[in-house]
């Protein structure tokens, strides 16, 4: 359920005030950030870019805003639209800010996997992971797994039925266990 101050700052945002929709771009920027940090692969520069096209959309299509959803999950799917669309833009391999190859090297360094599994490393392989997935299967395993979404979430987010959401997290997960048994 939305706040009542979040519901008023669309409100007034939707009538032109300004510092409401400052109060709603500083209250969901966080989130606006994580999610496209971690779709675009950590790369800086195109999330700062993404989180920038995000408002300025919400912004413009603030109107079209139902407020039978929930405002956060309208703006989740902002979001994932805008980093699917510069994912397909950008095809190109980008710089990791981590250093991947340390992590897999430490992975496989013969630790069990209930410590990697808490080990900040396995965060970072699994993440480099995604970058193999399909665009599909990445969006719906980061809204699910790292962003910890429910089905009908993702299913308002990506348009995507439950049975293809579920169909490609299945395919994402199998494809990470994979790739971490063949690493461990």
């Amino acid at each position: 359920m939305e706040s009542e101050l979040v519901k008023e700052w669309i409100e007034k945002s939707k009538d032109g005030d300004k510092r409401a929709f400052e109060s709603l771009v500083n209250t969901f920027q966080p989130m606006v950030f994580r999610l496209s940090f971690r779709m675009l692969n950590g790369n800086m520069d195109e999330t700062k870019e993404t989180v920038q096209d995000v408002f300025i959309k919400m912004w413009l299509s603030l109107s079209s805003y139902d407020p039978a959803f929930r405002f956060s999950t309208w703006l989740y799917k902002i979001t994932c639209n805008a980093c699917l669309d510069r994912l397909r833009m950008f095809r190109k391999q980008e710089e990791r800010v981590t250093d991947w190859k340390k992590a897999y090297q430490r992975l496989s360094s013969g630790e069990d996997i209930e410590t990697a599994l808490i080990n900040r490393d396995l965060r970072e392989v699994i993440l480099h992971l995604t970058e193999a997935l399909s665009p599909k299967q990445k969006s719906v395993f980061i809204l699910s797994d790292i962003e910890g979404l429910d089905v009908r979430e993702i299913e308002e987010i990506t348009t995507l039925s439950p049975e293809k959401i579920k169909s490609n997290l299945y395919l994402a997960r199998k494809f990470i266990r994979n790739k971490l048994s063949e690493t461990i």
